[in-house]
């Protein structure tokens, strides 16, 4: 939820620093960052008066605007075309700081301008672009801007948590803080300045689902005034995000913001019998939303119906035929409360997700529609005129009691490890209207309307725990004989390579298991089983989370094309997630390893060629084989592989025990083209549900005493066969004396036959027990050629 941290004041008796503001509401579980400040140059802006306008002499766009600012007269040059002689504008004189820039005087044709009048837009007040400001005529010429609009602001994103519906809205956030610093709060409803006449008069209303609807309010306002509101009011609900549309509408988002509680307005006029009835909608029924779209309904929707057709889904969004026009002059208000678990499936299943729906699903106070009804009505007359109706509908089946909760103090201190006495506890819940019926020795506490999140002790242990402060709870040390379970070895193994491959440079990501079938089949992965086995998700609430991913490449391909578009072509990525895919036994949910390179390894080093720089295909095997080596003490075997989605010269399976692990290769360029990625990606996936073990702990070993000898084969092997099998043979026929194994050269040309390639092995013998003489070594590298023949391998004679 985004609010404006001026607005939430003026519901505390005093200001808190809107650092402060932000640490509170993070310790009471809210968590809150500042997004964005604004007007910090409010200040510095001079209200002013248009006293003459005249056209440029030389460029017939341009106006020359002569403004008073009361210490003296301005010529000032606008492009604007919405201002009159007699306006009242915000004016913006040289060296203020306009969005970041410094304002100077300008020689337009000719002409200076002493000065710029502002738009909204300039003003950060709106995003309004379009013309000038124009001011309410009661401001003073000459005062500052600030005078009427405060020192600028700050816009401040919260996270409410799910079960917290009441923070939901500025009180419910004003009453956090307020019980968190101790400053009373500073809001009462406004009472309505009602008229004589009855609203049954005009409305009838009948609520034929009370499990769906337990309670529905109306009131009649007649004579209004459709038109703009007024600077005040549109300035609070843009400012947060929504957008203005006139006053009637405008008041019930400010209320609902303001309490939490949201409104409908309808024009009566338009109602077919005067008459509204809260019902199930018919199978098939279809309304016409606000908002332009058609809907199709069913028996589980619920929907606010007139004597012929629905015209709206109660508590997600009303319907067309009825709305707020510029021609209304009958309003009848809405305040009601709907079942939250009927929203939320209502919502969902139509694709409608509003203001209204996500109050509702979370819970309305029920006891105080009638009462925030009532204070709306007066609003709509501020804003809109009109007269109120002295009563209003209220259906409902009577209200539930007040809950009631038992709590005992000792256990407060035995579940918080603190020494609070009665007495303080019964401060602290008083402070957030949580009222105290007895206290004789156990405290029977009530629960205000507003807490539906209140269901058992445990929960007012944490309201204590809340607003006590968890940082003044002291630290205990573990009681004797308290046993820790160990952890998992898949815990373990995913510590380990979170800090390994963090310490080589990577950074980690963590993406959603559910994405769209456009992002699948872009990365090319449904070409090849499993990967086009995918799981659509029922009821997705988007096209874009609409399958199950079944490899961790399109997230991170997705992640590298967002750097790219902000001009990062570094890219060194990796996500330990699951993948889900189905086959013939059912579905299939496991825990993948994934690495991505592209760009550069090196950034601004002069001394490094270019090309040096760039991360390749061996950069990424090294990478594992470290991983292999660092995590389970093992050595990987590298396979040929076909993946259609990585480059057929540049790729390679992982293999371990016969059983392919993973694969790596860079990604097929006509994928990375189509991505827009302009450098090669590197990319690796590792099922790591088959690695569940660890690396057996180190054990010394001296360092061999006797001197070893080394030997280099070159070797003539089948173009098709694998190096890997060559390995096993030599190692086979080795056995301990051979200790180390590499490939250090492989060569295809000119006087090599054809069919063939040429691999150079260095290999280094040594015994722990003696020293090896040149015969010994001789005799075990004829055997290995003897073995080697017997699958096609010979050595090299020139």
């Amino acid at each position: 939820m985004l609010i404006s941290y001026r607005w939430l004041m003026d519901y505390l008796k005093e200001n808190v620093p809107v650092k402060e503001l932000v640490n509170a509401l993070r310790n009471l579980g809210l968590y809150a960052t500042i997004q964005k400040e604004i007007g910090k140059n409010w200040n510095e802006i001079l209200i002013g008066e248009i006293k003459d306008i005249n056209k440029h002499s030389k460029y017939d766009h341009l106006l020359v605007c002569n403004v008073d600012v009361r210490d003296k007269n301005l010529s000032i040059v606008t492009g604007a075309k919405n201002i009159n002689i007699g306006d009242k504008v915000p004016v913006a004189l040289p060296n203020t700081q306009i969005l970041g820039a410094t304002l100077e005087k300008r020689d337009f044709g000719g002409i200076i301008s002493e000065g710029m009048l502002c738009s909204e837009y300039e003003l950060e007040f709106s995003d309004d672009k379009e013309g000038i400001m124009i001011l309410p005529q009661d401001f003073k010429v000459g005062s500052k801007f600030s005078e009427y609009f405060g020192d600028g602001d700050y816009l401040i994103e919260i996270e409410v948590p799910s079960n917290r519906g009441d923070c939901l809205s500025y009180i419910g956030i004003a009453r956090e803080v307020s019980g968190y610093f101790g400053i009373p709060l500073n809001f009462e409803y406004k009472k309505p300045k009602d008229s004589t006449y009855s609203i049954k008069e005009f409305a009838e209303c009948e609520v034929w689902d009370y499990e769906l609807c337990p309670r529905f309010t109306l009131k009649f306002i007649k004579g209004v005034k459709i038109g703009p509101s007024p600077l005040w009011l549109r300035w609070k609900i843009e400012r947060v995000g929504l957008r203005s549309i006139n006053n009637v509408v405008d008041v019930t988002n400010y209320i609902m913001l303001e309490t939490g509680q949201p409104l409908h307005a309808y024009d009566f006029d338009l109602i077919k019998g005067g008459k509204l009835i809260v019902r199930r909608a018919k199978q098939g029924e279809k309304i016409i939303l606000i908002n332009g779209e058609e809907k199709e309904l069913d028996e589980n929707v619920l929907v606010i119906a007139d004597a012929e057709r629905a015209v709206g889904i109660g508590g997600i969004m009303g319907g067309k035929e009825t709305e707020i026009n510029e021609n209304t002059e009958n309003v009848l208000l809405e305040a009601a409360n709907f079942m939250p678990v009927n929203i939320r499936r209502s919502a969902r299943k139509l694709g409608l997700r509003t203001d209204a729906s996500l109050r509702f699903e979370r819970g309305v106070d029920i006891y105080r529609t009638a009462e925030i009804l009532d204070y709306a009505a007066e609003m709509v007359r501020l804003v809109a005129e009109g007269e109120i109706s002295k009563d209003k509908i209220d259906l409902n089946q009577g209200l539930p009691p007040l809950p009631k909760i038992f709590l005992r103090p000792q256990r407060v201190n035995k579940i918080l490890g603190t020494e609070l006495k009665e007495n303080e506890i019964i401060e602290i819940l008083s402070k957030i209207e949580f009222k105290v019926i007895s206290h004789n020795p156990i405290l029977e506490i009530e629960i205000p309307s507003h807490r539906q999140d209140i269901k058992e002790e445990i929960d007012l242990i944490e309201e204590v725990a809340r607003f006590h402060g968890y940082n003044s709870i002291a630290s205990l040390p573990l009681q004797k004989g308290m046993v820790v379970d160990p952890p998992l070895v898949e815990e373990i193994v995913e510590r380990k390579i979170r800090e390994l491959l963090s310490d080589i440079g990577l950074y980690e990501t963590i993406n959603f298991s559910f994405m769209s079938y456009e992002d699948l089949k872009n990365s090319g992965v449904l070409d090849i089983s499993p990967f086009n086995n995918y799981i659509n998700i029922q009821n997705p609430l988007s096209l874009e989370n609409s399958v199950l991913r079944t490899s961790l490449l399109p997230s991170l391909l997705k992640v590298a094309q967002i750097n790219n578009n902000r001009q990062n072509k570094d890219v060194f990525l990796f996500e330990i997630g699951k993948v889900f895919y189905k086959n013939t036994s059912g579905y299939i949910e496991e825990k993948h390893l994934a690495i991505l390179l592209s760009g550069g390894w090196y950034t601004n080093t002069w001394n490094i060629p270019y090309e040096i720089r760039k991360v390749d295909f061996y950069d990424l095997k090294g990478i594992i084989e470290l991983l292999f080596e660092k995590i389970w003490g093992i050595n990987p075997d590298f396979l040929n592989s076909t993946y259609s989605f990585l480059h057929p010269l540049r790729q390679s399976q992982i293999s371990l025990n016969g059983e392919i692990i993973g694969y790596l290769g860079e990604v097929n360029p006509w994928i990375t083209q189509e991505m827009s990625l302009r450098e090669r990606v590197y990319f690796s996936e590792i099922n790591l549900d088959k690695l569940n073990f660890v690396k057996e702990k180190t054990k010394y070993k001296p360092i061999p005493i006797y001197p070893g000898i080394k030997r280099d084969l070159a070797l003539l092997i089948p173009e098709d066969m694998q190096v890997v099998n060559v390995e096993n043979v030599i190692r086979k026929v080795s056995g301990n004396l051979l200790k180390n194994l590499n490939v250090i050269d492989v060569y295809k040309g000119e006087k090599i036959e054809e069919g063939y390639k040429s691999v150079t092995f260095s290999m280094f013998f040594v015994s722990e027990d003696y020293t090896l003489t040149d015969n010994e070594v001789d005799d075990i590298i004829k055997n290995i050629l003897l073995n080697l023949s017997e699958i096609g391998v010979y050595l090299r004679q020139k």
